[in-house]
Parts: structure tokens; C-alpha cells; sequence
């Protein structure tokens, strides 16, 4: 069972992966999808929906006020909207702002990738000139910096640049369609690498040196999609091959994958928009989960493309056909199964369970009644996939909870063994972001005592 914002989700919601769920409504007034009507509500008919491709999110520094702590998720998002050969990207918590029309220095030409950072720097790939364009967001303007390469063959320039990311070093990852190639710059636009031996690179992300917000901060890696976008490469940041995998490993027969972004877990995050899916896979690229299908409703896309994360609270963007959805990192648990475990000389509970994200967990024990007899988890962590919690079948006081603890009824003695009967595990998981204030996901497991 799943609970939002401490109400009790329907039957049909109960059913639904919870890896990632939209925020509640005090946190966006209701408005979790960008449609083509909200956008000429806010832009008039400056543009409009057309061929939406790459996301880049960012928390700018100069939005920091160090007097609050309250407004540190307010995160810049842009959006490439090639069709129409524009940036769309909001300028504020209640206006957006448009970068590539008639006014502005920079005639884009199908742009495709973009990548930003909190310092303002703002790369996106021009693939119809062949170019990355830098531009900078003062906070709450973009404005004209330069651009890297040409079209060419030779080093630092483009036949057909696709996907671009930035580490915290400023370094500059760009891959090329044409040429099969990643050619890294620094953040003075000289090329300091080349990786060669890809088909038809796309998508890339990357967590370098120094990255801020990462759980494990000595790991760095780039992940690229090629291979007619079939193929996932993991890659150390000199262009060595760590690891690779492909949708038919996947499980999927058919797909598209477009774009990638990292999480705070250095878990990947990939769009399939022939499916109209997510994939999350492990930093080892093992499929986790796949959510999402076909459709207009929630938790549903309409070709996914460009997919961004502020690692920091794990809030997540996804580009789509004709608009984009805004979702909150969150968990699911694909399976519980709780057993007596048992010798000729001790017994315990096992709890068995599988997570699509780390969580905190909190794990009661209820009698047939549905009444409280002991607590075995309060917060405990658990990491993305299996994990377990043992219990020695002794009622403990000191798992209770005190008013569960005044309404124990007589026959559940503390110390002694959990007297014989039928017994329903009831589990709370709660993500590690700023989901875990309103979301858990609510599963539950029987078990018999003899």
C-alpha cells in the first residue's frame, strides 16, 4: 500500500511503481506537466512544443540566500526545444524565459544536448551548425559566451555533435554521431581527449572529481548510449571501457534509449521513447527497474527524450513529445516474504525484501487483530536491491512504542517468544530525498508462529 502526504493511496495506486512519484500540490500548486497550453499561458505565442530533446537542471549560486534554508530545491530547469531552435528555461519560480529567437545572438540550428551547472555555465549542442554554444545564466537571464568547434574531422571539431555533459572540473564531454567519437575540452575550450571506437554516440553523463552532491564521492565515470541507440557504455574518465550493456540484455526487443542522467547513487536513469519508459539500472548497468508506459495520464509518457536530476533532492525532469513531467525520486518494493527460520536449537524471523532505491525502513509486527506488538526496524537504511532484517521472536518493550506498549494485551510478555499464532509483517519505506517527508510505500507479509 502506498501513502501520500499521509493519505491512503486507492487499490489502483497501491498496484503502481513508486520509484518515482510527483511531488504533493503545496510543493507545485498541482502543476507536475509542462502541456502545450500551460506553456502559451506563460509565453504567448513566442513559441511552442516542437520536437523537445535534451534537460538540464541546475541549483544556481546566485539564487542562494544564506538567511533561508527554504529555498534551496528552487532548481533552473532548461529545456532544448528543437523543432523551434530555441532554449525554453524558467527564469524564476513563475516565469520562463526563451533563449534563440530573433533578438538573441545565437541562431541555433536543430540543438539537441544541453548540459548546465550551478555556476551558470550553460553548454548546448548545436547539431545543425555543427557547434557547442556557451552561454551563461546571470540568474535570470541567458546570455552569449562562445562556442566550441566547426564542422570537420579534425581534432575539436563536429560532423554531428548529439549529447554533451560538464564535471565539476569544467571539463566538457561532447559526443559526435558522425565522427563515432567523445572529445572532452577543458573549461578553456581545448581539447584534452578523444574517445574513439563508438557508433553513433548520443546520450552521455558524467560524475567527476568533486562532485557535490554523490554518495560515493571518489567514484567518477562517464555512461554513453550508441550503437543505433541500443547500447550503454560505462566508461573510466580517460575513455577506457568499464562496462557495457544493451537493450536485449535489458530484456526489451525493440527500443530507443535517448538520453541519461545520474542519480545521487551514480544509478542511471535512461529514456526509451519507443516504449514510453525509464530505465534505472545500477552504476554496474544491471536493470533495476522499468517504469512507466504509453499514455496521458499519471505515470505515464508520450515518447520520453531529455531526463535530468538535481541529485541533490532528487527531483527529476523528463522530456516529452509535447511537454515535460516533473517527479520526485521516491522507492518501490518489488518483493517481501517474511519466514521462521529454524534449528534444533534456535529459531528467528527473516524478513526478505527487494528496493528499486536506498530507503529508510521502518518494520512493524501486528497480530491477527492488526494490533501493535513490537517494532524491529525504526530507521533503518537499506541499499537498491535485496536486503533482509532478522528478529529472534522475542517481544521486546524497548521496540514499542508507548501507547502500543499501555494497550498490550496480556498475552504478549516482553522476553518471552512471540506466542503461537498467525502474524503480519507491516513494512515503511522511505526514500533518502526530499520524498521521504511525504511518501512511503507500505507493504506487508504474513507469517504463522508454531
Amino acid at each position: 500500500m502506498l501513502f501520500l502526504s499521509g493519505c491512503v493511496s486507492t487499490d489502483s495506486a497501491a498496484e503502481q511503481n513508486t520509484t518515482y512519484v510527483y511531488p504533493p500540490w503545496k510543493h507545485t500548486w498541482g502543476v507536475v506537466r509542462a502541456t502545450p497550453l500551460k506553456l502559451r499561458l506563460f509565453v504567448g505565442n513566442k513559441t511552442h512544443f516542437d520536437d523537445p530533446q535534451g534537460i538540464a537542471v541546475a541549483r544556481l549560486d546566485v539564487w542562494e540566500d544564506s538567511t533561508k534554508t527554504s529555498d534551496d530545491d528552487e532548481i533552473t530547469a532548461y529545456g532544448v526545444n528543437s523543432g523551434d531552435n530555441c532554449i525554453i528555461y524558467n527564469k524564476s519560480m513563475y516565469s520562463l524565459g526563451i533563449y534563440g529567437l530573433d533578438a538573441d545572438h545565437v541562431k541555433f540550428s536543430k540543438p539537441w544536448g544541453i548540459a548546465a551547472d550551478a555556476s551558470g555555465r550553460v553548454y548546448v549542442v548545436d547539431s545543425g551548425n555543427s557547434r557547442v554554444v556557451r552561454l551563461f545564466n546571470c540568474g535570470d537571464n541567458l546570455e552569449y559566451v562562445g562556442s566550441l568547434g566547426g564542422l570537420g574531422d579534425a581534432e575539436g571539431m563536429f560532423f554531428e555533435p548529439r549529447g554533451v555533459a560538464l564535471d565539476p572540473q569544467g571539463n566538457v564531454y561532447v559526443t559526435d554521431v558522425g565522427l563515432g567519437r567523445v572529445t572532452v575540452f577543458d573549461d578553456n575550450g581545448e581539447v584534452k581527449q578523444i574517445w574513439n571506437g563508438f557508433d553513433g554516440p548520443d546520450g552521455i553523463a558524467v560524475v567527476g572529481v568533486g562532485e557535490k552532491w554523490t554518495y560515493r564521492p571518489t567514484e567518477t565515470f562517464a555512461v554513453v548510449i550508441d550503437s543505433l541507440h541500443d547500447r550503454i557504455r560505462k566508461l573510466s574518465l580517460t575513455g577506457e571501457i568499464l562496462a557495457e550493456t544493451d537493450l536485449k540484455k535489458l530484456g526489451v526487443d525493440n527500443g530507443f534509449m535517448a538520453f541519461v542522467t545520474l542519480d545521487y547513487f551514480n544509478q542511471l536513469l535512461v529514456t526509451d521513447k519507443r516504449n514510453n519508459c525509464l530505465y534505472k539500472l545500477d552504476k554496474n548497468l544491471n536493470l533495476i527497474t522499468r517504469f512507466g508506459e504509453y499514455g496521458s495520464g499519471d505515470y505515464q509518457y508520450d515518447q520520453p527524450r531529455g531526463i535530468a536530476l538535481y541529485r541533490h533532492f532528487g527531483q527529476l525532469i523528463i522530456a516529452e513529445r509535447y511537454g515535460a513531467q516533473y517527479m520526485w525520486v521516491a522507492v518501490d518494493v518489488t518483493s517481501i516474504e517474511a519466514k521462521v527460520v529454524k534449528d534444533s536449537i534456535w529459531r528467528d524471523l527473516r524478513v526478505d525484501f527487494t528496493l528499486t532505491e536506498p530507503a529508510f525502513c521502518e518494520m512493524d509486527i501486528l497480530d491477527s487483530y492488526g494490533r501493535f506488538v513490537s517494532r524491529l526496524s525504526t530507521s533503518r537504511r537499506f541499499m537498491t536491491g535485496p536486503g533482509h532484517l532478522s528478529w529472534d521472536l522475542r517481544v521486546s518493550k524497548g521496540n514499542m512504542q508507548d501507547a502500543a506498549v499501555a494497550n498490550l494485551p496480556d498475552k504478549y510478555v516482553p522476553g518471552e517468544l512471540l506466542p503461537a499464532g498467525e502474524y503480519t509483517i507491516r513494512a515503511r519505506f522511505r526514500a533518502t530525498y526530499s520524498s521521504r517527508k511525504h511518501f512511503y510505500k507500505e507493504v506487508k507479509a504474513s507469517f504463522r508462529m508454531d
